[in-house]
C-alpha cells in the first residue's frame, strides 16, 4: 500500500485530478459557443444565485455562534450548536454562511497547516469508521485506507487535529448516524465526539502530549437529530439548539413572509414586477414551501433563471412557478399550488414529499436560508 510523506496510507485509486493549467484545455472540447446575450444571462443568473436574505434564525444562528467562537479560548469544554429542520429548510446553507467568520480561515505557517473549522456532510452510512475516514479526509486530502481499524482511523484523525489546531467541527446531515445503526454503535459514535467536547485526560486516542484543548461542534441533521445526541446525556446537555422553524399562516407568520419575499424580488433584477409579495402569491408560496423560507428561496431562483433564460421581463405564476414546482413533485395541477384557482382550497403538503426537493438537488442546493444584510 503505497504512503504519503508523513507515513499516513491513502488510497491508490483516487484520480488525480490535473492542475489548474490543463482545465481550460480539456474544457475546450466540449465547450459550447455562446453569443453576448448567452453571457449576459449566464452573468445574471449568477448574481441571482448569490441572492441572500437575513432571517430571524440566521441572524440568532450566527449571534450564538460568534459567542461560541469568543469562549473557544476560555472555555475548559468544548459546546455543541446544534441545527435540527426538515428537508430543504436551509441548513447546509446555514452552515456555509457561519463558515465565512474570518476567524476561521485556514493558514498555513512554518509548522505546516493551521485549521480551525473542519466541515464534512456525515458520510451514509454513518459510523464511527466512516466519519473518522471522512474527517482525515477533510483535513489530509488524503484518503485512509478503509480496512483499517477504527482505533487506527481515529488514532490518524485525532493527530491531525491536534497538529492543525481543530477548534471546531462541523457535520451536516447528522441524522445519517441514526438511520441503520445500531444502540451500541450510536452510542460509541456520540461519546467519542463527547471526548472531544469535554477533554479526558485518559481517553486513549488522545496524542502523547497534546493539550488538554477542548473542541466545539456545529452538527445540522433532520429533526430527529436529537435522538441520537440522546445516546450521552453529558453531551447532550452542552448542546444548544437552534432549529429552524417554518412560517404559519397567522398575520405575523404572512407579514414575515411578505417581506422575505420583497427583499428578494427587489434583488432579482428583472424589468417588471413580479408579485412575489403580492397576498395571494405570499399564501401560495407558503402553501409551496410549507413556511420553510429555504424552500420560497429555492423555488424562486429556479423559476428565476426559467424566465431569464426564456427573456422575460418577469417571473409568472403559471410558466415560471407552477412549472419548477411540477417538475419536482410531480403533483398534478389540482394539488400543485401556482397553478390551482384558489389556493385557499388546497390542503397542505405532507413533509415527506419536501424529500423529494432534497433528493433531486442536493441538501446544500435545495436549502437556501439566507444572509444577507437586512431583512
Amino acid at each position: 500500500m503505497p504512503q504519503s510523506q508523513d507515513g499516513e496510507i491513502f488510497r491508490p485509486d483516487v484520480t488525480i485530478l490535473p492542475g489548474p493549467q490543463a482545465a481550460p484545455v480539456r474544457r475546450e472540447r466540449f465547450a459550447i459557443r455562446l453569443s453576448p446575450q448567452d453571457l449576459e444571462r449566464r452573468a445574471w443568473k449568477r448574481r441571482v444565485d448569490t441572492i441572500h436574505v437575513n432571517t430571524d434564525v440566521v441572524i440568532k444562528t450566527v449571534a450564538r455562534f460568534d459567542e461560541m467562537l469568543r469562549d473557544l479560548g476560555d472555555d475548559v469544554e468544548g459546546q455543541c450548536l446544534v441545527i435540527p429542520a426538515a428537508s430543504g429548510a436551509g441548513k447546509s446553507h446555514l452552515l456555509a454562511r457561519l463558515q465565512l467568520r474570518p476567524a476561521l480561515v485556514p493558514f498555513r505557517d512554518e509548522f505546516g497547516p493551521v485549521r480551525p473549522l473542519v466541515y464534512i456532510k456525515a458520510p451514509s452510512p454513518c459510523t464511527l469508521k466512516t466519519l473518522g475516514l471522512a474527517l482525515y479526509l477533510a483535513m489530509t486530502e488524503k484518503e485512509l485506507s478503509a480496512n483499517l481499524k477504527e482505533h487506527d482511523i481515529w488514532t490518524r484523525v485525532r493527530h491531525q487535529m491536534h497538529a492543525q489546531l481543530v477548534s471546531i467541527i462541523m457535520i451536516d446531515e447528522f441524522h445519517h448516524a441514526f438511520r441503520g445503526r445500531t444502540g451500541d454503535e450510536r452510542r460509541t459514535l456520540v461519546e467519542t465526539l463527547k471526548n472531544l467536547v469535554i477533554p479526558d485526560p485518559n481517553d486513549p486516542l488522545r496524542p502523547p502530549g497534546a493539550e488538554l484543548r477542548p473542541v466545539s461542534l456545529v452538527l445540522s441533521g433532520m429533526p430527529w437529530l436529537k435522538k441520537v445526541l440522546k445516546e450521552d446525556f453529558q453531551l447532550l446537555r452542552r448542546c444548544v439548539f437552534k432549529p429552524i422553524k417554518p412560517l404559519g399562516h397567522s398575520e405575523a407568520c404572512v407579514k414575515k413572509a411578505t417581506k422575505f419575499l420583497s427583499l428578494v424580488e427587489a434583488r432579482l433584477g428583472f424589468p417588471a414586477a413580479c408579485g412575489l409579495s403580492e397576498h395571494d402569491m405570499v399564501q401560495r408560496m407558503l402553501k409551496a414551501s410549507n413556511g420553510y423560507t429555504g424552500r420560497m428561496m429555492h423555488l424562486v431562483k429556479k423559476a428565476a433563471f426559467r424566465a431569464i433564460q426564456s427573456g422575460k421581463p418577469s417571473i409568472e405564476q403559471v410558466d415560471h412557478l407552477g412549472f419548477v414546482f411540477e417538475e419536482i413533485f410531480e403533483l398534478g395541477p389540482r394539488r400543485n399550488p401556482f397553478l390551482v384557482v384558489d389556493i385557499s382550497t388546497l390542503p397542505k403538503m405532507k413533509e415527506i414529499e419536501f424529500e423529494r426537493l432534497t433528493r433531486l438537488t442536493g441538501t446544500a442546493e435545495a436549502g437556501v436560508e439566507t444572509q444577507a444584510d437586512d431583512a
